[in-house]
């Protein structure tokens, strides 16, 4: 029964619509608060059980703390991490709202999240996909796509034509068609969800990778956006794997500098030639053009709009050129790896429709158990699984003593 009502108090879009689904499909009457306080606590045994793990990991010497964890368990030919955040709002004390975070408004909060995933993939002499897909020279759809990414448009850029379908298609497809030449097929995913720091975050990506052999993969990849936090992780926990930032975001802000300023027909073609200039991994070749006309246009004055072409042409400049050493896409085609971070944009998605809502609060200890319960579903390692079972064990009295030596 217990693990009925974790279950539906984990899926279900609220305890209260948890209940219900108990009594209609388990005939299990319970009350959202018996839901609530089960949840948590299992919830709490989990985050119990990935605190030691973390701990005894971090007790390992430096140097076994990047190499394979189980000698005898075959390593992935290809390793993926991949972190990003999500957003839900925290109840908190009035002083703890007053915390000197970044951008904190209220009682929205962000969520930490990390996709590990493993990969089949071959390696290519030439790029595989040498041609910028289709998909992003739809210039409504990827408008869209801009625009669903937070990223400011140009005033005035159209976007009619896009349907509300493409907006929930992956980032990345080719709206149906065949799956773009040399692109990896995914094989198994877990997932971890967290409201830790990005210092505490770190460690507990750290120790998920090397507990499935990820340090002895073939070829190894980390990619993220262009926030700090996930190039800090990187450096620190990851500095084997290969550095990639995730295309669409650059794609966004390449859009934006191409249309700043510019009539309809004269951005769209400048996009399609710095679009495939990033796609090729040659980003340098279009940073003094946008140096040129970041001068041309002037410096974007204190106060400027988002969508002010001087701002946008600014903010491209110094996104691409801080990133450019990640952009070698190219490249990373040709080894087999993945340069897009939809696997970790999804996995929040399904995370949000559980833990985000304008009328959805939660206690600091409360969040903490769901997102660890909510990303252990999520996993394709079946975590839960394993911890039934011992949990049964444990409660039947079938214990693994060990002697003492």
């Amino acid at each position: 029964m217990q693990q009925k009502v974790v279950h539906a108090g984990v899926n279900s879009s609220s305890y209260e619509q948890a209940a219900r689904d108990l009594a209609a499909l388990g005939d299990l009457e319970l009350g959202p608060k018996r839901v609530e306080r089960l949840t948590r606590r299992i919830g709490r045994e989990r985050l119990d059980q990935r605190d030691a793990a973390v701990a005894a990991f971090r007790e390992r010497p430096l140097l076994e703390q990047d190499t394979v964890a189980e000698s005898g368990r075959p390593c992935p030919a290809v390793a993926m991490v991949s972190s990003d955040g999500g957003r839900l709002q925290i109840r908190a004390p009035a002083a703890a709202a007053a915390e000197p975070d970044s951008g904190r408004c209220g009682h929205w909060r962000e969520s930490k999240v990390a996709v590990l995933e493993t990969y089949h993939s071959t390696v290519s002499r030439a790029d595989p996909d040498p041609g910028v897909p289709r998909c992003f020279l739809d210039l409504a759809r990827t408008a869209q796509l801009v625009r669903g990414l937070g990223h400011a448009l140009p005033a005035g850029l159209e976007v009619e034509g896009a349907g509300p379908e493409a907006a929930d298609e992956p980032a990345g497809t080719d709206g149906g068609r065949a799956a773009r030449p040399g692109r990896p097929q995914r094989l198994v995913r877990s997932v971890l969800a967290s409201r830790a720091c990005s210092d505490d975050f770190g460690p507990m990506i750290h120790q998920a990778a090397w507990g499935r052999n990820f340090f002895g993969a073939q070829r190894r990849a980390f990619l993220g956006d262009g926030q700090a936090a996930n190039w800090t992780i990187q450096q620190r926990h990851f500095p084997s794997f290969t550095a990639i930032l995730d295309f669409v975001h650059a794609l966004s802000y390449v859009f934006a500098a191409a249309f700043a300023g510019r009539v309809r027909a004269d951005g769209a073609a400048v996009y399609a030639r710095w679009v495939q200039a990033a796609w090729s991994g040659r980003v340098e070749s279009i940073l003094p053009e946008l140096e040129a006309r970041s001068a041309a246009l002037g410096m974007p004055p204190p106060g400027c709009p988002e969508s002010d072409p001087r701002q946008l042409v600014f903010e491209a400049l110094r996104y691409l050129r801080n990133n450019a050493g990640r952009m070698h896409y190219d490249d990373y085609r040709r080894a087999g790896l993945p340069i897009m971070t939809s696997a970790v944009e999804s996995v929040i998605k399904q995370i949000n429709r559980r833990v985000k809502g304008s009328e959805k609060f939660w206690s600091e200890p409360g969040a903490e158990a769901i997102l660890q319960l909510r990303a252990d579903y999520l996993s394709e390692t079946q975590p839960l699984a394993r911890f039934w079972e011992l949990r049964e064990d444990s409660a039947t009295g079938r214990r693994p003593y060990r002697q003492a030596g």
